[in-house]
């Protein structure tokens, strides 16, 4: 949207109200923890629109796949991020920060966190999150023993751990086949995101943060070098994940592999947007980078508890509204 020039009498552009998006860019799920707020960003059914698409093939010979889909990139998928979430929260709130909101989307979602006063408590709350999946993943595990059948299909005894792999006469044969399979792709995925967030040092996941952290405070790197090595690390590794999604995408890989080509060109993006800021100097206006505590190469953060709010995962779209209380 253009901004004109109107009658000397219109409002300077200081005081204009927040440009609305076309689109509504989140939906309020009401608050909880302390009054938090939480909303829904609308891409966030992204992955399970391309799940939901890639299964219409097998809708014919296992209906009930579809319904699985549905089930475990909707409720069960929102019910994981949000879990995860909830340990930034706690975290950050242990620790004497402050939470402005969570919003959820399709790369997990992000708390808006408040400072905390050093590196290593950064370091504490962008690690939260990832630990909540070991939980969750040993509650699906439970679900899954109590459901399993003793023997599959083909009349072997069950494994104790769940296949990786989706089994579509098990899953069809029943409640107990559907509840089996369900709970056995619950804990993987809750492996694959405790992995994929904590394990992969790539910015603006929440194990880029903890490196770029680490490179400052344990490695007593210049904060600016921390941010080149962490972006140019960050881009290295999205172009292995969009050559691996483009690769699984015409081998048989489906949805998901398109969504982790899309993700690894978001990694992309915010780690070119992080050098860039780099070259121009000006990591103070970074929402990461930008904090005091980094700026200062790890020293306390001087700042009160009532200072700018900062990210506890940058991971928003771009297009979130500044009147929604989220920094984009």
């Amino acid at each position: 949207m253009t901004a004109t020039m109107e009658e000397s009498s219109a409002p300077p552009p200081s005081s204009a109200p927040p440009k609305k998006s076309f689109l509504p860019t989140s939906i309020s799920l009401g608050s909880c923890i302390g009054g938090v707020p939480i909303k829904l960003h609308f891409t966030f059914f992204f992955l399970l629109l391309l799940e939901f698409f890639s299964s219409i093939r097998l809708a014919g010979e296992f209906p009930l796949y579809m319904l699985f889909v549905v089930v475990l990139y909707g409720p069960v998928l929102m019910l994981t991020v949000l879990i995860h979430e909830f340990g930034h929260i706690f975290a950050t709130k242990r620790l004497g920060g402050e939470v402005g909101g969570v919003v959820l989307w399709p790369l997990g979602g992000f708390a808006l966190c408040g400072p905390t006063d050093s590196l290593s408590k950064e370091m504490k709350v962008a690690i939260a999150g990832p630990l909540t999946h070991i939980p969750q993943m040993l509650f699906w595990w439970m679900i899954y023993l109590l459901v399993k059948y003793e023997f599959d299909m083909a009349g072997n005894e069950t494994a104790i751990w769940p296949s990786f792999s989706i089994f579509l006469k098990t899953m069809s044969s029943g409640p107990a086949g559907f509840f089996q399979v369900l709970a056995g792709e619950a804990v993987w995925l809750n492996i694959i995101l405790f992995a994929f967030n904590l394990c992969i040092p790539a910015y603006p996941l929440d194990g880029g943060r903890v490196y770029a952290a680490a490179l400052i405070l344990k490695l007593k790197v210049e904060p600016s070098k921390a941010a080149f090595v962490t972006a140019m690390t960050g881009m290295v590794i999205s172009l292995a994940m969009v050559s691996y999604g483009i690769v699984r995408l015409f081998t048989g890989g489906a949805g998901f592999s398109l969504y982790m080509a899309l993700v690894g060109l978001y990694v992309f993006y915010e780690s070119y947007l992080l050098n860039n800021a780099v070259k121009r100097d000006d990591l103070k206006n970074h929402p990461i980078f930008g904090g005091e505590c980094y700026q200062s190469g790890g020293a306390t953060d001087s700042r009160s508890p009532g200072g700018d709010l900062t990210m506890a995962e940058v991971s928003a779209p771009a297009d979130i509204p500044a009147e929604e209380g989220v920094m984009a």
